[in-house]
C-alpha cells in the first residue's frame, strides 16, 4: 500500500505533513520497535511509562519508511504529525487490512462483569453451530482454534485487532468475538471496528483510577453502540437499558416485563443453572453448566443476540448445554472432594462481582462460606473498603490477603481494604496469599465452601514491574490439598 493512500485516510487528524509526495510502498504497520522491518510504517505513542517518539532515530535505522507522530521530531525523515496517534492507528489499521470486520460476523461485548463468560459462550455456540472463527478475551486469544495464547490486555491495540480479523478472513473464518474493555474504547483501539452485535452486560463501579468519574466510565462503555454496523443490534441487560439512549436497534434481555428475552424462573445448584426463557419464539427450558443467576443472564444475552441474527433458538439452547464454563469463573476445584469441602476459584475483584459470586455461593453451600480476597494495586482505591463490606456481608469468615500490588505497598492496600470490614464481622488479615489460602482450608469443615476470589485464571502474582512470581490460585490449592491428603493417609 502506498503512503499517500494512508495519509489521505487520516486527513481529519493531520496537523503537519513532512512528505515530498514520492511514492513509498508500505509493507507493514506497527507501533512496536521489535517488529519494525524495512518498508514498515511506524506509529509513535506517548504512554504512561514510555514515549516511543524518543526512539525515532532507532526506528529509522531498522528500516522504517514512514512515521506517524504526535509532535515534531528532530529528524529529517518522511512523517506526519497528528493530533491523536491512537485514532490515526485505528484508521490506518482498518485501511491497511481492508476493513475485515465487514466480512465477518463481528460481536463485541462490554460491561464491568460477565464479558469473559459471554465471549467464550458466543464462541462456543457459534463453533457448535458450524461457524469457524476467532475470539479475543481476557483469558486467551483464540485465532481459528489454531493459535491460542494469553495477552496482557483484554482488548489489544488496533493493529493487533485488525490483523487478527484479516487473518481470520484470509483463512475462511466466519465470526469474530471480542471482549471490549473500557480502556480500549477510551484509547480508540476499536474506533474503526464495526460490530453486528454490541452487547452490554452491566455497568458497576470499577476502573475509576483510569476514568476518574463513574459518569465518564458509563459514557465510555456506551460508546460501543456508536460502533455498530448500519443494521447492527444493541443487546442490553434490562437493568441498564434505560441509560442507552442512542438511536440504535435495541434488544433487551433479563427478568423484567419489558425484556424481549425474559427469564421467567431460575434454579441454581452446584452443577449449573436451569431457567425458563420467554421470547417471541415462545417459552423454552434452558440450562448452563455454571451456577448463578448472572450466568442465566449471560446465556440469555447469547440466545437473544444470535436469535436476532437469524439463528434457530432451539439449536442455540442445545449448544449452550455443552459449554463447560471458563477457567477461573466460579471454577470448582475437584480435589476439594478429598477433604469434603467445596472450593471455588473466581475472578471477582469488584464489589458487584463479589456480590454476585457470594450470592450464588449462599444458594448452593450447605455449610459456612469462607472467603479469601484482596484488592489489586494501581487500580480504583475507592472500591477497596466496598469489597470488604460485601465479602463480610455474605461470608461467615473473611480473610483479607494480597492480590497483585503492582508497585503499591501491599500493607497499605490491606489497610484500605480492612477499613470496610463492618464492626463485629469475623475476619483475618494474612498478607501472604498462600498462607491465607492454607488458613481458609484449615478452618473449613466438611460441607463448608471456600471461595478464593480476585485472580481467577491468572498465573502470576505481580508485586511490581521487576517482581512477578508464578502463582495460580487453583494450582496452589491443589498442591495444598494433595499434601494434606497424603498426610491423612499416612495417619490412617
Amino acid at each position: 500500500m502506498l503512503v499517500r493512500n494512508l495519509i489521505e485516510a487520516i486527513d481529519e487528524v493531520t496537523l503537519n505533513l513532512q512528505f515530498d509526495g514520492e511514492d513509498i510502498v508500505i509493507t507493514g504497520i506497527t507501533n512496536k520497535s521489535t517488529e519494525v522491518r524495512p518498508g514498515y510504517l511506524f506509529i509513535c505513542h506517548k504512554g504512561s511509562r514510555f514515549d516511543s517518539h524518543e526512539i525515532a532515530s532507532e526506528i529509522i535505522k531498522k528500516g522504517a519508511s514512514f512515521l506517524v507522530v504526535e509532535h515534531p521530531i528532530s529528524v529529517d525523515f518522511p512523517h506526519v504529525v497528528v493530533s491523536d496517534s491512537r485514532l490515526a492507528e485505528s484508521i490506518l489499521s482498518a485501511l491497511y487490512y481492508d476493513d475485515p470486520f465487514n466480512k465477518l460476523l463481528t460481536i463485541g461485548i462490554t460491561g464491568t462483569n460477565g464479558k469473559t463468560t459471554a465471549a467464550h459462550l458466543f464462541h462456543h455456540v457459534l463453533k457448535t453451530l458450524g461457524s469457524n472463527g476467532s475470539m479475543l478475551g481476557t483469558i486467551y486469544y483464540d485465532i481459528l482454534g489454531e493459535q491460542k495464547f494469553h495477552h496482557d490486555n483484554t482488548t489489544p491495540d488496533a493493529i493487533e485487532i485488525l490483523k487478527a480479523m484479516k487473518n481470520t478472513v484470509d483463512r475462511s473464518g466466519k465470526h469474530f468475538v471480542m471482549e471490549v474493555s473500557s480502556h480500549s474504547l477510551a484509547m480508540k483501539r476499536v474506533e474503526s471496528v464495526k460490530f453486528d452485535i454490541a452487547a452490554l452486560t452491566n455497568i458497576t463501579r470499577d476502573h475509576l483510577d483510569f476514568h476518574q468519574t463513574f459518569d465518564e466510565y458509563i459514557k465510555t462503555k456506551l460508546h460501543i453502540f456508536d460502533l455498530l454496523k448500519e443494521f447492527g443490534i444493541a443487546v442490553v441487560s434490562d437493568e441498564f437499558e434505560h441509560i442507552v439512549n442512542k438511536r440504535v436497534k435495541k434488544v433487551i434481555y433479563g427478568m423484567s416485563e419489558n425484556s424481549d428475552y425474559r427469564i421467567l424462573s431460575a434454579e441454581i445448584d452446584k452443577f449449573g443453572t436451569n431457567f425458563v426463557l420467554k421470547s417471541r419464539f415462545g417459552e423454552h427450558k434452558c440450562s448452563i453448566n455454571i451456577p448463578g443467576i448472572h450466568n442465566a443472564y449471560n446465556a440469555t444475552l447469547v440466545i437473544a443476540s444470535l436469535c436476532e441474527l437469524g439463528y434457530d433458538i432451539e439449536s442455540i439452547i442445545e449448544a449452550i448445554k455443552s459449554f463447560e464454563g471458563v477457567e477461573g469463573r466460579f471454577q470448582f476445584i475437584r480435589e476439594g472432594t478429598l477433604v469434603g469441602i467445596d472450593i471455588v476459584v473466581d475472578f471477582a475483584h469488584s464489589p458487584d462481582a463479589l456480590e454476585k459470586t457470594l450470592i450464588t455461593a449462599r444458594k448452593i453451600a450447605s455449610g459456612r462460606i469462607i472467603t479469601v480476597f484482596g484488592a489489586g494495586g494501581q487500580a480504583d482505591k475507592g472500591k477497596r473498603p466496598m469489597m470488604a463490606e460485601v465479602v463480610c456481608r455474605y461470608s461467615d469468615v473473611s480473610i483479607i490477603t494480597t492480590d497483585d500490588p503492582r508497585g503499591e505497598d501491599p500493607e497499605e492496600i490491606l489497610f484500605e481494604v480492612e477499613k470496610g470490614v463492618p464492626s463485629g464481622s469475623p475476619y483475618l488479615v494474612i498478607p501472604d496469599r498462600k498462607e491465607a489460602i492454607e488458613t481458609a482450608l484449615t478452618l473449613a469443615n466438611r460441607g463448608d465452601m471456600v471461595i478464593v476470589a480476585g485472580r481467577g485464571h491468572e498465573e502470576y502474582q505481580i508485586f511490581s514491574d521487576e517482581r512477578k512470581i508464578p502463582f495460580k490460585d487453583a494450582e496452589v490449592i491443589r498442591k495444598i490439598l494433595l499434601k494434606e491428603y497424603e498426610k491423612e493417609k499416612k495417619r490412617v
